[in-house]
């Protein structure tokens, strides 16, 4: 995730010019796994541009020795151009498609962006909140000091290395419960209600929220606190499927979970129905395969 990121990041640089935060990344399917020694090729192209935010689109193979290259999978992420301080800044640049391909594109990532401005519709509630449930039967609270070498621009922490750190956490809660290896299967999709800073402190509140046979929901949620100013902000929200796996790869039953407190037993309400909408974004992203891409 952090190599998709950086990818879209650099595709934006080049026509912008100028520093960009990650605001959203789409949901997320990984398609095929990537083994240690695979070869992993990221093609990125930007399909839209706003007023200050534009919209990137990452196309990720994998191929592992005298093997063809697979589609690992696609994500679509939004960047916005700032300061150093974090600050929206107009882009000047436009983009024109120039084929039917291209224009199916363009229409798709703005429609895209629409859908997502009523997602965040709430943020500015969102970042203000910052309370913390019960830990819950299986969680892991995790507390960071935000370094320079986290930041790319100026003291912004840069979004591809929290996509590394959460992916991190997450895994650890998932492998303390499946007591196996596990993979990511998938990431919803994730947007940023406030930057962070180096000097941050962050809290990663993450909790197992539900399991199915070989498959469980993890989430994590994010505060950023400035203990200068002693000013929190909730940053992000993030969830992820995880699957415990053999030696050969293959899904590998979980032992079964049962939420006993009435906030497990929301968290597990709520998971099952994300699942749902997950399914059929799966679905989408299957059938959509590399049509209208220009590889």
């Amino acid at each position: 995730m952090n190599w998709i990121v950086t990818a879209g990041n650099l595709a934006a640089l080049r026509l912008t010019k100028r520093p960009l935060l990650l605001a959203s990344i789409e949901d997320l399917f990984f398609l095929q796994p990537v083994r240690i020694g695979d070869v992993v090729t990221v093609k990125t192209m930007v399909e839209y541009i706003g007023n200050t935010s534009l919209e990137v689109e990452a196309v990720v193979f994998c191929r592992s020795f005298n093997e063809e290259e697979k589609l690992c999978t696609r994500a679509r992420m939004s960047f916005v151009s700032s300061d150093v301080q974090g600050r929206p800044i107009p882009i000047e640049q436009r983009i024109e498609p120039a084929d039917d391909n291209e224009r199916k594109m363009y229409q798709y990532a703005k429609d895209l962006r629409e859908r997502r401005f009523a997602r965040i519709a709430q943020r500015k509630q969102r970042v203000l909140d910052t309370s913390l449930e019960d830990v819950g039967q299986l969680s892991l609270r995790v507390y960071r000091l935000v370094f320079p070498e986290d930041a790319i621009y100026g003291n912004l922490m840069y979004g591809g290395k929290l996509l590394l750190i959460l992916d991190e956490i997450m895994a650890i809660v998932a492998m303390k419960f499946a007591r196996g290896t596990i993979v990511t299967a998938s990431l919803d999709a994730l947007d940023f209600y406030h930057p962070i800073y180096v000097g941050n402190v962050l809290t990663l509140a993450t909790s197992l929220n539900c399991a199915g046979r070989s498959s469980m929901e993890v989430g994590v949620k994010v505060l950023a606190e400035d203990p200068m100013n002693n000013v929190i902000h909730h940053t992000c929200t993030a969830f992820s499927t995880c699957v415990k796996v053999d030696g050969n790869g293959k899904p590998s039953p979980l032992v079964p979970f049962t939420p006993i407190t009435d906030i497990g037993k929301k968290r597990w309400t709520e998971a099952e129905q994300r699942k749902e909408h997950r399914m059929q974004r799966l679905k989408e992203l299957q059938s959509q395969g590399l049509k209208g891409y220009p590889i």
